[in-house]
């Protein structure tokens, strides 16, 4: 738990502190594949549950970058703090999870025959507190949305979410998730 609150503490102050950030609302279902084991080597070839979730994320992001004059492409790099919450379940239970984190994103505008487009790629990593045992983990990802007029977005993601139980059984005391995720926000 200390750890987790420590590491979104320091991802949140890396990231530049702008008066000019917009919040955006992303509300996004989620697909996990979870494998539990003794360690992380033998979670990667253990059996897999499938569950479903759901995530909301608040992210502090840059204005979009400018349209770019027609046949030319614009492209900037940039750095986005975020706070989530959201839960994953099956039939059997569910979990929730609250976290921060950090993206850091590849925008590219382009102009051609009157139609725009923004989209922003990105890698992002999150700090996560997850279970009614409020376990630590971390979570790797990797992104892309477009940016519509006003601001909305659709995306996908997939990540990894690596976590040791310690309320778990011995054999069980090291999981692994990966997530596949679509997302709209405005």
């Amino acid at each position: 738990m200390r750890l987790a609150s420590i590491t979104a503490a320091a991802l949140l102050a890396a990231a530049p502190a702008r008066a000019d950030r917009d919040t955006a609302v992303i509300v996004g279902a989620t697909l996990a594949a979870r494998s539990t084991a003794a360690s992380f080597s033998a979670a990667s070839t253990s059996d897999v549950r499938l569950l479903g979730g759901g995530r909301l994320t608040l992210s502090f992001d840059d204005p979009p970058p400018p349209i770019p004059l027609p046949g030319e492409i614009g492209a900037d790099l940039r750095l986005a703090p975020e706070l989530l919450a959201g839960f994953v379940s099956d039939d059997v239970s569910a979990e929730g999870y609250v976290g921060a984190g950090l993206r850091g994103e590849l925008w590219l505008a382009s102009a051609r025959r009157g139609f725009h487009m923004r989209t922003a790629m990105y890698i992002a990593t999150r700090a996560i507190v997850i279970g009614a045992h409020p376990d630590a983990a971390i979570e790797l990802a990797l992104g892309e949305y477009l940016v519509f007029s006003g601001h909305r977005r659709f995306g996908w993601e997939g990540s990894a979410v690596i976590r040791p139980r310690d309320d778990a059984p011995a054999g069980e005391s090291r999981e692994l998730d990966a997530l596949i995720s679509i997302y709209v926000g405005w």
